[in-house]
């Protein structure tokens, strides 16, 4: 459901201004209210609260044509400054361009637009380092099968590389499990980053190659879609899952299948939501960031290690990662 206008709407003070105060309002466009991006929409209005900003919210549900309305109302209400994780690398480009151009200035959280555009129309990008989530996913994996003594694992991959965050987690975690693991034979890649569909590919890869000792999920629906794909071809237990994202779901199935699912790395997306804010403010007071990217750290987790889900749930025991 689209999100209404002026939802979590702050009053307070924010900037000074030729003396006076300012009332400061915010513009964000959220991608969804569930999962990951709940967690992001959660983040951002805790951090707008904290700072008494009065915070215009709408969720444009990954659709272009939403994005593109809501940002020309937010433009139109003469916003301070825009969050958003833009729906398209390239096709937003116009409308993040359009924001800059009425000297709204725009910060990115997770995702943004790509090339010259990012450095010329956004102020700060506040992300996870994609890069090093796929080298944790890697380190955890072979250090997993070299405990297990499995010298030459067989892997099968669902990917999203749709997305360049995803290509550059698989790029670095077959990199990094390569190095230490020599031996290691990727068998499939085959996209599979929403659930219901990276299910339908795991039992279609297990019953091509029933030989596959684990699947490695670049995102939180094909680790989800992992875990169903094996138990429907009833291999729970034999072949494992090396996951990324964490979620209510995830962390449960961890605790539930701990043969299965035995490692993922998470995100912060409430912490990035959060600093997203604070990148906003400095922007709107005119302060220059030091780096354009900030990354916010990731955890990892291990099924071995109960207590450390258990914490986790019990910290997002609302549902949002």
């Amino acid at each position: 459901m689209v999100g209404v206008l002026l939802a979590g709407a702050m009053t307070g003070c924010g900037v000074q201004s030729s003396g006076a105060k300012k009332h400061v309002r915010i513009g964000a466009l959220y991608l969804d209210a569930q999962g990951f991006y709940g967690g992001i929409r959660k983040g951002i209005q805790a951090g707008a609260a904290s700072q008494s900003l009065e915070l215009l919210g709408q969720n444009s549900q990954g659709d272009a044509a939403r994005e593109s309305s809501f940002m020309a109302t937010l433009i139109g209400s003469d916003v301070d400054a825009i969050i958003m994780s833009p729906v398209s690398e390239t096709g937003s480009i116009p409308v993040v361009r359009q924001a800059a151009d009425a000297g709204i200035p725009v910060v990115c959280y997770n995702t943004c637009v790509s090339g010259d555009a990012a450095r010329k129309y956004v102020k700060a990008l506040v992300t996870t380092d994609q890069s090093k989530m796929g080298e944790q996913v890697g380190e955890l994996a072979a250090r997993y099968f070299l405990g297990k003594h499995v010298n030459a694992p067989r892997v099968a991959m669902l990917n999203c590389d749709v997305y360049t965050a995803c290509r550059q987690r698989k790029a670095s975690f077959e990199r990094v499990l390569s190095a230490k693991v020599p031996g290691v034979r990727y068998i499939a890649d085959r996209k599979g980053f929403v659930t219901e569909e990276a299910a339908r590919t795991v039992a279609d890869i297990i019953t091509a190659k029933p030989e596959v000792d684990a699947v490695y999920a670049s995102n939180e629906g094909g680790t989800l879609g992992a875990l169903q794909g094996i138990r429907a071809t009833k291999h729970t237990g034999r072949i494992v899952v090396l996951g990324s994202d964490i979620g209510v779901q995830i962390a449960d199935a961890m605790l539930a299948q701990p043969e299965t699912l035995v490692l993922t790395v998470g995100q912060d997306p409430q912490r990035m939501g959060r600093v997203a804010v604070q990148e906003a403010l400095r922007a709107v007071r005119g302060k220059q960031s030091a780096q354009f990217e900030t990354y916010i750290p990731t955890t990892e987790f291990t099924s071995d290690d109960q207590s450390g889900l258990r914490t986790w749930l019990t910290a997002h025991n609302d549902g949002l990662p």
